[in-house]
Order: structure tokens, then C-alpha cells, then sequence
């Protein structure tokens, strides 16, 4: 469609030739020329597949999504010290380089974020009230259609002579520069060609909530422009709109700042504003000595001003001469600025602040202008809409790292740091599970553990803050989101009944059950897909198992280790040759061989493992004979003897890596929960499989998470405590008093953290993703068969008759 024409430019001198380009973008102003259809009005040239733009004229222009840090909910300290590390950031950034701020507020609703879960369809009654509770829940948190999040980019505009020397130098600002964003704890990801169109297509085109991927475009054949661009661009009568498909669009800009500008001035806007909104931060940085000397020359212009008005008033015969207000405030302000520019760690930067914000209607987008104009009313701001320009202002305000309007205006290090785009870190991952709602922000929470780089975990708390109900909660989404495998170690027989309702099999391994349980179980893959021969792991396996059973307290002799690993390997050679379950030996086979042997420790072992193969511990002594191929396996050990407490968890760790490294081969992710974790740290043996499951189990496809009390239990020694440091995601609930003394060993909490986990509710406390720490609430409502389900209050499950 044919645009409405705006206010024409001056034709600007075309850039010098290639091999003499000027790289000082803050002398470059070429406005994106007004076209013919919406497709073409669109202000780039070429996106190329890694997502760096040409937007003609030799400029190239890049997108990073970066993660939001907890800056407005932090102690004066923490946030003084994020304030001056952003303003580093700024003063990294020469002339050579545009830079862009976003802040894009958008609904919820219209992202690819996975709130609702459903059920399987041979799922019994109970499970469905159970997941409509759930999803009912979900709903209250997102507070139906109107629940925002906002999402950072960072977009950074260079000149230079070709693609190629494009990408050098932007490899080369993400090493030096970015770097420094990742190092306040600011994830950055840079978006490629298609994450850069679906954030271009929220700006022109948001109702389309297609898929974009490299697979759809060769599918469908529509590329680039096509999958974006508005089905019109007009201007609308009246100058203060431009109309983008059915959406009415205004374009606002900031036209006067107070001199001790608030740094909540963005946290305001976007938090008390609950609209489609985007802010955009326009900012050029000024060569030094440029920058001195344009402001030693307006200093100048001022005395004259000055001196001119002076000596008007003396010759008027006003005896004492007086200068106005206004032209004296400035001129103080000017002279201050100088002298940061000269004497402290300030630079100069042009700089503008543009919002852009939509609706259905003219009314709409007027009301929402309002909403946007009071918080910056408050902060001694003033907001004026384009009433003509409008296709620059939209043009400067996308993405793309353009600058093409003419307000402009100059700032310091420090004043223009004051927008910072920091509020409170936001977890909305689209593929993750719902861990509740941010406690500061009221967002929902959702993340997805596979993304991060070790996605092993805890749930820390003490008795009766709702770590088991928020373990139980996360069974139950995996469960019900995933085809992954799930295995619970459950010493105390809490998560039975949330297994048995999700149709899993729970494996009661008690010294009076039926079930029988075989250590020697094994697969090809047992040990590693990349070890040929499983059986030295097996034997490995089987001396350590002895050593905890028989209570070896100085270890097992060499000699017997020999005659155990003979005998080990004598029982598996009919399995070598024909590998099935039917050629898999047991404690009753390796007792027999044992017996076999002439050396007086043979003897000495047989007779001290008859009582768990013919005596009354014989429940590892037989084939097993239970059906394990559920995807969701709990191992209720709660009522196991004392005597085979040890054995019986090393049987189970030993079944839990068998699966492990079957699954891997399958390329299959496995889940492990592990309650009361503390129980297996205290022995040398299962203690040390835990640690080397953290270790080795991410390229196994394992996520693991452990579930204790106390932080301590896992900082008894240098090994536990490379649980915590292979562990990514940790769930923090209320702490006693002397807890927090150790908690500050595994998480930088500020005071006020540190305060919310000393006095939180039940179900709420601090969440741990990588480098973020969120407050979370996670409470359910206590009249929900999803509450029954996932309660773990024994007196109050007893009142209520359940």
C-alpha cells in the first residue's frame, strides 16, 4: 500500500568510497527512504542467517536478547555497585558504534510460553480433577489474558565495508564489550535471522503467532519481509497516528528530563503500565575531544549570551545588571558538565527516549498514552507524540538500530545510565515447567532445567516449608509435559501416592516383601555407551556392594577382591556370549561359585553372605520379578531394615545407572529424585555415586535432584560440595537461623533475601537458575484435590481424613 507522505529530508552526500569510510557512525544520518509497499518500508536490506543486518549506506546492525538482573528489589549497595558497572558498560562503547536499548512489555498470551498442561487419555478421574486444579492455578497467576512480561535487547549499529568485516567486528564487541553485560549476570543471546523476525513481527504484526523457523520458510515459501510485514502502512488523518494493518500506532518522546532524573523511571513505566509497549533508548556515543570542545564552544556562545545581556541593561541605565534565571541555570549546568567531561570517568552521548505504544482504536492508543505520561509526570518528565515524522520515529524505535529522528539530545555517563533497563529478574522460559509465580513481579515463573548448562538441582528447606510439595509439583509437570523417564528414591515413602496416581510403578523394597530385586542386573550399556565391556563395572560394582554389606571398615583384602572379581567374571560368560535377561546371573549364582573356590577368603565370604542369600535377608538373592519398563519408577525404601539399608541403596543406585546409561544409548533423557538425601551422603560408597552421578551425568542425559533439610549436608567435605557446584538450579525455602551462615557458601544473597528466607510461608522462598535468583510463591489453594495429593503435613493429612 502507498504511504502517506512525511516531511522530506535534505538530500544528505553519499558515504565516501569503500577503502576510506569514515566508521564514525554519529556522523552518519541517512533516513530510510519512503516506499512504495509495507514490505519494502520495512528499513533493512539484507538479514542474514547469523542475524546481522544491512540496512544500506554500509551500516550492519545486530540483536542480543539479555536477561534481566535484580536491580529495584535490591540494598542501596548492591544496586549502587549494578549502577556503575551498566555505566562502565556505556563507557565501553567508542563513536564507531549505535547502540539501542529495549524494553518490550507484551502480553503473555502471545508468546510461545506453555502455561496449561494436559492429561494423557487413559487418565483416571482423579488425575484430571487433579490437572485441572493445576491448570486452574496457572490461570490465577496469569491473571487471565492481561499478564505482561518484558523481555531486553540490546541492538548495536557499525559501519563497515562489507558483510564479512561486519561479522569480525561484531565477534569481536561481543568478546570485549558484551561481555562485560554477561559479567553482571546478564545472560546475552544473540538472535539469528529468525529470532530477530519474530521480534520484528511483534512490532508490525502481532496478532500472527506462526511459527518462524529456517524449516517453515522452505515449507510454506515465504521469506524474510513477507513474514512480517503489516498488511498496510498508513498515515492516519489527524497527525498523531500511523496505522499499521488493524493496529493504530503512536510514536511518544521524551522532550524535557529533570536534572536529578530518578533511575525508576523505567521500572514506572513498564510496571505500572500494563499495555503493549515498547521502548526503545537511542544512544550515540561522542567522540572525547569532539565532545569537549562542542561543549567548551555552546559554553562560550553562552557568555557571549551573557555578556550581551549585561551590557544591554547597563546601557539602559539599570544600575545592577541582572542575567535571567534560566540562561544562569545553564549556564552552571554547562560548566558542571565540562568539567565531568573533563575531570571524571563521564563521556558525552546523543541520546533520545522513544515509546512506541498500539491499539485497536484511536481512543484506545490516546488512552494509553495517558497511562504512559503519568508515571513520567511524576518523574518531572515530559511526553509529546509525533505529529509528523511518524515513519522515522517507528523506524528508530524497532529493532534495528536505526536513529533517523531529529530529537536528539546530549548526555553524560551517568545521566543517561539513569535509564537503566534493569528491574527483577523474570524466568518465562516456553518449554518449561511451572515453578510459581515471581514474588516480586507477580510473573509466572517457568523454566526449563535443559537449558542450563548443568541442569542438576536442589530442593533446600526446613521441615514443613513445602520443599516436598514443590518436588511433588515438579514430578507431576514432568510427567505430564514430557516422554522422559522418571526415578524417585523415596526413603521415607512420601511421593507413593503422587506415583500411583500418575500410573507409575512403586517398587516397596522392605525385608518382609515379595518383590525380589537382582544387583547383577545389567545391558550392554552398563558403564558407558562408549565402554565396550561392561563386565569390569559390574565387578567394580559388586566388591563395593560387599565392602558396605558385610561392613568391611578397612576396606576388602586384595586377595578377596581377586576371588570376587573371578567369580564375577565366571557368572557373566554365558551372558557375554548370548547378552539377555535370561543369561543374567544372580547372588545365588555368584554364592555358588563362590563355594567352588579353594582359598580360605572365599570360604571366609561365603559364609558371611549366607544370611543374604539363604538366611532371611535373601530379598537380592533371586531374579527380579517385578516389571521396572514404567517411565515413572519410585523405590519406597521406608520400611527396609536397618541391616540392608546400605546394601539396598547401593542395589538401587546400581539399577538407577544401568537405566541411566540404557537411556543414553536411546538418546532419552532420565530424571532422578532423590529424597532425604543426606542418608546417602553419610556412607563413603553411595555417597560417592552421587557425586560422580553430578559429575559425569549431564553427557548421560541425567537430571538429577536431591532433597535435604539442611545446606549443610551437602558441605560436609571438598567432594559433597561438588554437588552444589554441578548444580545449576536450586530451590531455597525457609531456613533456620543458622543455616544462613552456610547458605552464603552456595549464593550471594543480599539482606533482604537473606531476611525472606529467614521468614517466608510455607511454599515460598528464593529459586536459583543459573546465574539468576528469583523470589518465588508457589503456594496452592488447601481446598484442591491437588493440594491433598502433594501434601506432606502427617497431622493434617490425618484431620482431614486423608
Amino acid at each position: 500500500m502507498t504511504l502517506t507522505a512525511n516531511k522530506a529530508h535534505k538530500k544528505k552526500p553519499s558515504l565516501p568510497p569503500e577503502h576510506i569510510i569514515n566508521k564514525r557512525i554519529s556522523n552518519v544520518y541517512f533516513p530510510w527512504k519512503k516506499r512504495s509497499t509495507a514490505q519494502s518500508s520495512i528499513p533493512y536490506d539484507v538479514l542474514y542467517e547469523d542475524g546481522i543486518a544491512y540496512l544500506g549506506n554500509h551500516q550492519y546492525s545486530i540483536t542480543y536478547n539479555f536477561d534481566d538482573i535484580n536491580y529495584t528489589n535490591t540494598d542501596d549497595q548492591t544496586r549502587t555497585a549494578a549502577f556503575e558497572d551498566y555505566c562502565y558498560l556505556i563507557n565501553s562503547f567508542d563513536d564507531t558504534i549505535g547502540i539501542q536499548m529495549h524494553i518490550v512489555n507484551m502480553q503473555l498470551a502471545r508468546t510461545a510460553v506453555n502455561v496449561l498442561v494436559s492429561c494423557p487419555q487413559t487418565s483416571s478421574a482423579h488425575l484430571e480433577t487433579v490437572v485441572n486444579d493445576l491448570n486452574n492455578t496457572a490461570n490465577q497467576r496469569l491473571t487471565g489474558s492481561d499478564s505482561y512480561i518484558k523481555k531486553k535487547y540490546i541492538t548495536l549499529t557499525i559501519l563497515e565495508n562489507s558483510y564479512e568485516a561486519a561479522q569480525q567486528r561484531f565477534n569481536r564487541i561481543d568478546s570485549d564489550i558484551l561481555s562485560q553485560l554477561r559479567s553482571m549476570g546478564c545472560a546475552t543471546h544473540k538472535l539469528n535471522k529468525y529470532g530477530r523476525l519474530v521480534l520484528l513481527r511483534e512490532y508490525y504484526r502481532p496478532d500472527d503467532l506462526s511459527p518462524i523457523s529456517r524449516e517453515e520458510t522452505l515449507r510454506n515459501g515465504i521469506y524474510d519481509k513477507d513474514l512480517i510485514a503489516p498488511f498496510g502502512i498508513d498515515k492516519v488523518p489527524g497527525d498523531r497516528y500511523i496505522k499499521l494493518g488493524d493496529d493504530y500506532v503512536q510514536c511518544l518522546f521524551f522532550s524535557a528530563f529533570p536534572h536529578d532524573l530518578s533511575d525508576e523511571l523505567i521500572h514506572d513505566l513498564t510496571d505500572k503500565v500494563d499495555r503493549d509497549m515498547f521502548i526503545t533508548i537511542n544512544i550515540q556515543p561522542t567522540d572525547p575531544d569532539i565532545a569537549i570542545k562542542d561543549v567548551e564552544k555552546k559554553l562560550k556562545r553562552l557568555d557571549t549570551e551573557k555578556y550581551n545581556i549585561i551590557a544591554r541593561q547597563c546601557k539602559a541605565g539599570i544600575p545592577i545588571p541582572e542575567i535571567p534565571r534560566e540562561l544562569e541555570g545553564e549556564i552552571k549546568n554547562t560548566t558542571r558538565f565540562l568539567e565531568d567531561l573533563r575531570t571524571r570517568n563521564e563521556k558525552m552521548f546523543m541520546a533520545n527516549v522513544l515509546i512506541m505504544v498500539r491499539g485497536k482504536t484511536k481512543d484506545e492508543v490516546d488512552l494509553i498514552a495517558e497511562e504512559v505520561m503519568s508515571p513520567a509526570k511524576k518523574h518531572g518528565c515530559t511526553i509529546h507524540p509525533f505529529t509528523f515524522d511518524h515513519e522515522n520515529a517507528l523506524n528508530s524505535v524497532v529493532p534495528l538500530g536505526r536513529n533517523d529522528t531529529f530529537v536528539k539530545r546530549s548526555f553524560k555517563t551517568t545521566s543517561i545510565a539513569v535509564f537503566t533497563p534493569f528491574n527483577v529478574t523474570e524466568i518465562v522460559q516456553p518449554t518449561g515447567f511451572c515453578y510459581g509465580k515471581n514474588a516480586l513481579s507477580h510473573n509466572i515463573l517457568m523454566l526449563d532445567r535443559k537449558t542450563l548448562m548443568n541442569p542438576h538441582g536442589f530442593y533446600f528447606g526446613a521441615s514443613g516449608s513445602g520443599k516436598s510439595m514443590g518436588a511433588k509439583l515438579e514430578i507431576i509437570e514432568c510427567f505430564l509435559r514430557t516422554h522422559d523417564d522418571m526415578i524417585i528414591i523415596d526413603p521415607d515413602g512420601e511421593f507413593t501416592k503422587v506415583v500411583e496416581l500418575l500410573g507409575g510403578q512403586v517398587i516397596k523394597v522392605s525385608n518382609g516383601s515379595q518383590t525380589n530385586f537382582n544387583p547383577f542386573d545389567i545391558n550392554e550399556y552398563y558403564g558407558g555407551e562408549e565402554e565396550p565391556d561392561p563386565i569390569p563395572f559390574k565387578s567394580d560394582f559388586i566388591i563395593s556392594l560387599l565392602e558396605i554389606t558385610l561392613n568391611y571398615r578397612y576396606g576388602i583384602d586384595a586377595i578377596t577382591r581377586s576371588v570376587i572379581d573371578h567369580c564375577v567374571r565366571e557368572i557373566y560368560a554365558k551372558y557375554i556370549k548370548h547378552p539377555c535377561k535370561a543369561n543374567i546371573p544372580t547372588f545365588q549364582d555368584f554364592y555358588e561359585v563362590l563355594g567352588n573356590q579353594d582359598k580360605p577368603e572365599a570360604k571366609a565370604l561365603k559364609g558371611a553372605l549366607e544370611i543374604y542369600v539363604e538366611g532371611s535377608l535373601n530379598i537380592f538373592a533371586k531374579k527380579t520379578n517385578i516389571d521396572i519398563n514404567n517411565r515413572l519408577v519410585c523405590f519406597n525404601t521406608r520400611d527396609l531394615g536397618k541391616q540392608l539399608k546400605l546394601m539396598g541403596m547401593s542395589i538401587i543406585q546400581d539399577w538407577c545407572w544401568n537405566h541411566i546409561s540404557e537411556n543414553q544409548a536411546k538418546l532419552k533423557t532420565t530424571w532422578l529424585w532423590n529424597d532425604e538425601i543426606h542418608h546417602s551422603l553419610r556412607n563413603a560408597n553411595t555417597g560417592s555415586w552421587l557425586i560422580d552421578s553430578w559429575k559425569r551425568g549431564r553427557k548421560y542425559g541425567l537430571i538429577a535432584t536431591g532433597m535435604t533439610q539442611e545446606v549443610r549436608d551437602v558441605l560436609k567435605n571438598e567432594d559433597s560440595k561438588s554437588l552444589l557446584s554441578n548444580s545449576e538450579f536450586i530451590m531455597l525455602y525457609r531456613q533456620k537461623p543458622d543455616m544462613i551462615e552456610d547458605l552464603a557458601q552456595v549464593m550471594d544473597l543480599s539482606g533482604r533475601q537473606v531476611k525472606k528466607l529467614q521468614h517466608s510461608d510455607s511454599g515460598c522462598g528464593l529459586f536459583k537458575a543459573g546465574n539468576s535468583i528469583v523470589e518465588f510463591d508457589n503456594r496452592y489453594p488447601d481446598d484442591t484435590e491437588l493440594f491433598k495429593v502433594v501434601m506432606s503435613d502427617v497431622n493434617k493429612r490425618r484431620r482431614e481424613g486423608t
